[in-house]
């Protein structure tokens, strides 16, 4: 049977509860919140009229219940059901907090669409969740509240969002006894960042101890815990609830969490979750750090120049979604390779951009070089990191490292091609960046073969220069294309005589870089 109390049922039983003397079973109505027991009637009639009162002879006011909402009584087993009123008539509850309990309000599965809202004494909203379905929940879901004023009337509204709503609202309301922190965002102790460990306990699946701490924006901050089990989630949260780190133990088998994220200034929240207890409770550890500002700017305007000749600088990734950028002093024309190492089990992402161009990477697989020509006197290289998130985070420490590869070796264009004079010659071929093309010229005679062939690059890709021929009004031959042991080459019979290119490229990282080459003139 549901424990729902009508309003003139529910000031009787808070009564009983809050009084001072015991309550009788018989069904007397209970005296006006207010109203004070007379000291003669209980303590004796010897107390002189005009005598002091104990403190403890005043019958406490019991705390009243709004009208229009039922008394919640906590059960762990009892399951309500209650009809629905429609989308104007919100279910209304109350429930009055015991000092430092956990209450978790249990909405069952196969439930419709609902809003619940959860206010203090002051109507002041703590909790707003809205959980909305097209059809039935397949899963029962938990709201978990701690760190409520004792003593106080809490009142939980909850409204349909179904129309029209077939079903009754099925739910528990369970005391799960005493929480050594608050979990919701409205009542989370506050905590100072420092290197001094804190504990903590889990006292339920599901719960986590949540709390408030001041930030100064451009810090990054670090929440470093280890847990008595390998089922935990770990993260920070800003005032409306969104993640701004966050991991769990759902695909890690370890016990050691870490995680950290660069603040945006004001207060956030440290949110540590034991997702499976153990018998009896055991503690975790938790120490949040406050590792000061971050060491480059991840904006254009806030990069961190290097002068024109930097060999190396070395930086740390902070966090996860750190971004590193730099202004790299260049010369107009020069070809300049970026790559990047880094510690750990981390890859670094490299990426390039002139100044008002958007950034760009290579192609090829490997993020960790970027390459490109310079147009202007500086040039931005771009870091981040391969966003797999591990289960404990741990500052990245890198170097890059900057080549300057000069003035381009050969032209970009048929037009500026390097001559080629056969019948057999060596090639030295150098591309340093995917906008750079190598053209060489030569002269053929209708029918006659010819033939460039260059060193097999063995990367991880397998992957080659591309190469096409090319006549003077600009049609392309790609020409027949093959692999004799460590070499491949393209053959090109010339359909007229004239002059003919050849224009060798490539769009990937690894491809990038010398190639030794060698140009021939077949027998017809």
């Amino acid at each position: 049977m549901p424990m729902l109390k009508h309003p003139l049922s529910t000031f009787m039983l808070v009564a009983c509860l809050f009084a001072l003397g015991a309550c009788d079973s018989k069904d007397d109505p209970a005296p006006d919140a207010g109203t004070t027991v007379d000291a003669g009637t209980d303590a004796g009639s010897d107390l002189d009229a005009g005598s002091d009162l104990d403190a403890g002879s005043t019958e406490q006011t019991p705390p009243l219940i709004p009208e229009g909402y039922t008394l919640l009584m906590p059960s762990e087993t009892v399951v309500q059901s209650v009809p629905r009123g429609g989308v104007e008539a919100p279910l209304r509850f109350a429930f009055v907090a015991e000092a430092g309990h956990h209450y978790d309000f249990i909405v069952e599965a196969a439930n419709e669409g609902y809003v619940l809202d959860m206010r203090d004494a002051q109507g002041r909203s703590i909790d707003l969740v809205d959980q909305r379905f097209s059809g039935l929940d397949p899963f029962a879901r938990s709201w978990h509240w701690s760190g409520l004023t004792a003593g106080a009337v809490h009142t939980v509204d909850v409204s349909q969002v179904t129309v029209p709503t077939r079903l009754p609202f099925v739910f528990r309301f369970v005391d799960m006894g005493l929480d050594d922190s608050g979990d919701l965002f409205t009542t989370a102790p506050s905590w100072t960042p420092s290197e001094q460990p804190r504990m903590g306990t889990g006292e339920h699946k599901g719960e986590r101890d949540l709390f408030s701490f001041q930030t100064v924006e451009g810090h990054v901050y670090v929440l470093d815990s280890v847990f008595p089990t390998m089922f935990w989630e770990l993260g920070f949260f800003d005032s409306l609830k969104e993640p701004q780190a966050f991991v769990n133990g759902m695909y890690f088998r370890e016990t050691h969490a870490a995680t950290a994220f660069k603040s945006p200034g004001g207060v956030l929240y440290a949110s540590i979750q034991d997702n499976l207890i153990t018998l009896p409770l055991q503690p975790y550890t938790v120490v949040l750090k406050d590792l000061g500002a971050e060491d480059h700017g991840d904006t254009v305007e806030t990069a961190t120049a290097l002068a024109a000749g930097t060999a190396s600088v070395q930086a740390k990734m902070e966090t996860l979604k750190d971004k590193d950028i730099f202004s790299l002093g260049v010369v107009a024309g020069h070809a300049y390779r970026v790559s990047c190492t880094i510690d750990g089990d981390k890859g670094c992402r490299l990426r390039n951009a002139a100044p008002g161009s958007d950034f760009s990477s290579l192609q090829g697989g490997d993020m960790s070089t970027t390459a490109f020509r310079a147009s202007q006197a500086t040039h931005f290289v771009h870091v981040d990191l391969d966003p797999v998130v591990p289960a404990r985070w741990v500052e990245g420490q890198y170097t890059l490292q900057f080549e300057d590869f000069g003035a381009d070796d050969h032209g970009d264009t048929l037009a500026t091609a390097t001559p080629l004079t056969g019948p057999s010659q060596a090639v030295s071929v150098f591309i340093a960046d995917p906008s750079d093309h190598d053209f060489f010229s030569f002269e053929a005679t209708a029918g006659q073969r010819y033939q460039l062939s260059c060193a097999w690059k063995t990367n991880p890709g397998q992957l080659q220069l591309s190469a096409a021929f090319e006549d003077t009004q600009g049609m392309r031959y790609p020409g027949d294309l093959e692999r004799v042991d460590q070499r491949w080459m393209r053959t090109l019979t010339a359909p007229t005589s004239g002059t003919y290119g050849i224009d060798l490229w490539t769009a990937y990282t690894v491809a990038l870089g010398a190639s030794s080459c060698q140009f021939d003139v077949l027998a017809p």
